[in-house]
């Protein structure tokens, strides 16, 4: 059997279980998660990156490129062993979020302004949730502190910056293209088009993916297939939001965030939150992957960047509750 035939299968199989799920929930909340999934979509999501997937990808193609790269080329040479060019694609990451920074290292690569073992490490840096996410709609709105969402910035950053020094050494010996390969000039080769129409795209394509993880969710909490999970969790971490925090935050992080800020701010709040910031959760990810493969970077690196992202972030976090919430 051929790949592609594998695949098609594959896919056939998923949707009909997923279809017969459907059936099996039409009278529960799935209908619900579809309209709460839209909802967080077209009210916190489109708004925010919408504008940030047109401007990069329209920025990618400037000669501000390259400015920024012979700017700030020794550094990141030094730091992440990229070329400075990974700097535009990280201030974009940290300002936009979640999966601005993996599209536009995406574009980069496509574009032909950065190598096959440069686009790895910068795919692992470039990975950040914003701050606005964090300190306002985390701190502020779920958890009602804003300076539980500034540590949590915080110890996000911290642990991007690191996982990027050590991400600075895969295929070391593969240096960055440099400035070289930058284009030179004013001029803007684009279609007003084109630009839209990929924006408009991979918004889509995020709000899908969004609304997905929120059905599959319910689903597996009306199949009572993540009860256990959560049972055995309550019982370790002595908090039921807790539990339902960190089960969901699996699957889709904002979910997570929600659940575990009905219990309050206690010791491992922060440490657990930190780690799915870091790890983006299987939606986030799987919005990240999209734009990586279509530019043929490889995944198994980002995925291991995120899950090691997502350890030290804890570890990170612990630290600071040791200080703030002991």
């Amino acid at each position: 059997m051929s790949k592609s035939l594998s695949k098609f299968y594959e896919f056939l199989l998923f949707f009909l279980l997923l279809g017969v799920s459907l059936v099996l929930c039409v009278n529960s909340s799935v209908s619900l998660a579809v309209i709460d999934g839209f909802k967080l979509w077209f009210a916190c999501v489109l708004p925010s990156i919408f504008p940030y997937f047109f401007i990069t990808t329209i920025l990618t193609g400037l000669s501000l490129t390259s400015k920024i790269s012979t700017k700030f080329s020794p550094l990141t040479n030094r730091l992440f062993n990229t070329g400075g060019i990974t700097a535009y694609a990280y201030f974009v990451s940290l300002i936009s979020g979640y999966p601005v920074g993996a599209k536009t290292v995406a574009d980069l690569k496509e574009k032909g302004l950065i190598g096959e073992a440069e686009s790895v490490r910068a795919s692992a840096l470039c990975s950040t949730s914003s701050p606005m996410f964090l300190i306002s709609t985390v701190g502020g709105l779920m958890f009602s502190s804003m300076t539980f969402g500034l540590l949590l910035f915080l110890v996000h950053l911290l642990s991007s910056i690191i996982i990027g020094i050590i991400f600075s050494f895969y295929k070391r010996k593969e240096k960055p293209l440099g400035i070289s390969c930058l284009p030179s000039g004013s001029s803007i080769d684009f279609s007003l088009y084109e630009t839209t129409f990929s924006a408009i795209v991979s918004v889509l394509v995020v709000g899908g993916i969004i609304t997905i993880f929120y059905i599959l969710t319910e689903i597996l909490l009306f199949s009572r297939i993540l009860t256990p999970f959560i049972f055995i969790l309550e019982k370790v971490v002595r908090d039921k939001d807790l539990a339902e925090g960190i089960v969901f935050g699996i699957l889709e992080t904002t979910r997570g965030y929600k659940a575990i800020s009905g219990g309050g701010i206690t010791f491992l709040t922060l440490p657990v939150c930190a780690f799915f910031c870091g790890f983006g959760g299987l939606s986030v990810i799987t919005q990240s992957l999209a734009y990586l493969k279509k530019a043929k970077i490889k995944t198994a690196p980002f995925v291991f960047a995120k899950l090691l992202q997502a350890v030290l972030s804890f570890i990170l976090g612990v630290f600071l509750s040791l200080i703030f919430y002991r």
